[in-house]
């Protein structure tokens, strides 16, 4: 009995040694071209993540994830469409978990730019937007029409005619941002970005 518990304790010391946090946040692949991964856990010298273009181990990539600036890593080992990133130096990953910055500002996931058309329905009405930024949650857009704050509906993102429910939470100077109903899934938000 008494070495069974021994054995629990080295086990539990072993854990902590390598402690990791477990969540699931949508990460931006940082280039020329950029690219999303769903990181599952995060450390201070590195994260694992499942993406949709993977990697191959020895390569360099920066990753920008809620509450962390773009970070630097060498990909370490890869299984299938999960890789894990050694950090280049120890980030204070605790920040993706805070509800506010030290400035008051509240972190959000990365919006990655792009350029394409969307059809936006708002009840009857149907106008014509630029996509000018997406993210798994919400949409920047940019129309001639009138658009309030509150309105509900859909925007149809071309070529794709990917149809996305949401509402309207801000409008300012032609712009407006779209907050999806549900969260979009990886592959589709790594379909619309890739298309830019």
């Amino acid at each position: 009995m008494e070495q069974v518990e021994q054995q629990e304790d080295a086990s539990v010391e072993r854990r902590s040694g390598k402690r990791h946090s477990a969540v699931l946040l949508l990460g931006k692949l940082c280039g020329d071209v950029p690219g999303v991964c769903l990181v599952h856990n995060i450390s201070a010298t590195g994260l694992m993540a499942r993406f949709v273009e993977v990697p191959s181990v020895g390569d360099s990539l920066t990753i920008e994830v809620r509450g962390l600036p773009p970070v630097r890593g060498t990909v370490r080992w890869v299984r299938g469409a999960k890789a894990g990133l050694e950090f280049d130096s120890p980030q204070p990953y605790e920040q993706i978990f805070l509800h506010e910055d030290e400035e008051g500002t509240i972190p959000r996931a990365p919006r990655f730019p792009v350029s394409l058309t969307a059809d936006v329905k708002l009840g009857d009405r149907k106008l014509t937007a630029e996509l000018l930024d997406i993210s798994a949650g919400g949409a920047k857009l940019r129309a001639d029409g009138e658009v309030v704050v509150g309105g509900a509906g859909q925007i149809i993102v071309r070529p794709m005619g990917t149809a996305i429910f949401g509402t309207i939470c801000w409008v300012r100077d032609g712009r407006f941002g779209f907050r999806f109903v549900s969260p979009l899934p990886i592959d589709t938000l790594a379909g619309i970005v890739t298309r830019r």
